[in-house]
């Protein structure tokens, strides 16, 4: 069993997008159903999609993700300190600088998204 992608729900798609471009995802497909847009991105290797994007324009309750509820989504980079300045100077904000976490034998941060989901980039040590 593979996992084929993680959706999450996004209030501005445009915005989220261009969030995501920064750090180098591109678009690989997209459709509506019963009036939600879908869109995937995926990065270089990756051309299914990693991410599924759900906008609903008629949606009525705000988007709030909680790590209480969802902790963070991980993505491997050749270099964390570059990847987390990028998200950084594409709107996203600090959770956690980058560092070594020698239990799990890995240098990581964490950043989150201007939807307010975290975001984990790590490379292994």
């Amino acid at each position: 069993m593979d996992l084929a992608h993680v959706a999450i729900c996004v209030s501005d798609l445009e915005r989220t997008l261009e969030f995501y471009g920064e750090l180098g995802f591109e678009e690989t497909h997209r459709f509506t159903l019963s009036g939600v847009e879908n869109v995937y991105i995926g990065s270089e290797g990756d051309p299914d999609g990693a991410l599924q994007l759900r906008y609903d324009p008629d949606r009525t309750t705000p988007i709030a993700p909680s790590r209480a509820d969802h902790d963070h989504i991980a993505f491997t980079v050749d270099d964390v300190d570059a990847t987390f300045e990028t998200a950084l100077d594409a709107g996203g904000s600090t959770v956690l600088e980058p560092t070594e976490i020698e239990p799990a034998d890995a240098y990581a941060a964490f950043v989150e998204d201007p939807e307010g989901y975290t975001l984990e980039f790590y490379r292994e040590s």
